[in-house]
């Protein structure tokens, strides 16, 4: 069923015309149940869309409660840019400069209809700032209980919707890693402000290709990892198709990995997406490295983290505790 998962998510991006074989009802459910749990229905219902001219259906039933699912998440896609634009303008009026990340901060900038529909559970908005100064903003939206985490700040500015207010980016559990990756963030930290049309900023291509690899080693980590996050970092390598702009240090991809302690996991998630979403080879940080492939993709997969296996594969980052 993972391979048929995974076959689907190619049609709906384009990298594939049909299935290698049609499913069995029980497999729909499964395919359904798995797109889900990785905030994926929206886009695995387009793939269904471009199976109708091959005969190719989902049982009735479940077809109607995906395609349901689908036009709720368009909506709930399109509210949340809503909700970003306020956000980033009450920061402007606060002269905090804020930058969109992750899935919404992509969407931003392609216009593929399946990355449209890519879903994205909270709002995470970079901030400018120190926490003292996110926290002070926070409290000047009414806000009293605030929680913060070493990267960021719980928002509460809607009760149906995360939103996270980052003052770091960049984190590693390991502290001697995480002090270079707070002195490369420092040197680097302009290219976090890329305005799009409505001159609201996200991070550079670029600054997503190395910024949404640490996010989702933590992510995968802590147990927190979907797929749809992995499908948003395969169009921002789309996009960039192997043409990173330069670091204001100098140095190339290969050496920014190394100086933040990403060169080996980096390989690894070339290879998932080279495996499961058919990533051309141009495009990609490094050579992709099946071993460390194999160990993400199972832990991406799993239903439940397997944190012994974690602890084995990650000692230098599992061994400290969480930031």
């Amino acid at each position: 069923m993972q391979e048929l998962f995974f076959e689907l998510l190619r049609v709906s991006i384009g990298q594939m015309d049909c299935l290698s074989r049609g499913p069995l009802p029980q497999e729909w459910h499964d395919i359904y149940t798995t797109a889900q749990r990785h905030g994926l229905t929206g886009v695995c219902y387009k793939g269904m869309e471009r199976l109708f001219d091959y005969g190719l259906r989902a049982p009735q039933d479940l077809s109607i409660d995906w395609m349901a699912d689908a036009e709720a998440l368009r909506e709930n896609q399109e509210l949340l840019d809503i909700r970003c634009e306020k956000l980033v303008k009450k920061l402007g009026e606060r002269k905090i400069r804020a930058a969109v990340m992750n899935g919404a901060g992509v969407r931003r900038f392609d216009g593929c209809e399946s990355q449209q529909l890519s879903q994205t559970i909270s709002i995470d908005i970079f901030i400018d700032c120190s926490m003292d100064r996110a926290i002070k903003f926070a409290n000047q939206t009414g806000q009293q209980d605030i929680h913060c985490a070493y990267t960021s700040l719980a928002l509460n500015a809607w009760a149906d919707m995360p939103v996270n207010l980052c003052y770091r980016v960049l984190s590693a559990r390991n502290p001697f890693v995480n002090r270079k990756m707070q002195k490369w963030f420092a040197q680097n930290k302009e290219l976090m402000f890329r305005q799009s049309n409505d001159s609201i900023s996200a991070p550079s291509l670029t600054m997503n290709a190395i910024c949404m690899l640490q996010t989702f080693q933590q992510r995968l980590l802590s147990g927190k990892a979907t797929v749809s996050f992995l499908l948003d970092y395969y169009y921002v390598l789309s996009q960039l198709s192997g043409d990173f702009q330069p670091f204001r240090d100098g140095s190339d991809m290969a050496k920014t990995l190394e100086t933040l302690g990403l060169t080996q996991f980096a390989a690894g998630v070339m290879w998932v997406l080279q495996e499961t979403l058919a990533l051309d080879r141009k495009c990609m940080l490094c050579a992709p490295q099946a071993e460390e492939g194999h160990f993400i993709l199972k832990e991406l997969m799993a239903e439940k983290r397997s944190l012994w296996d974690l602890v084995h594969h990650y000692p230098m980052e599992m061994m400290w505790p969480r930031r």
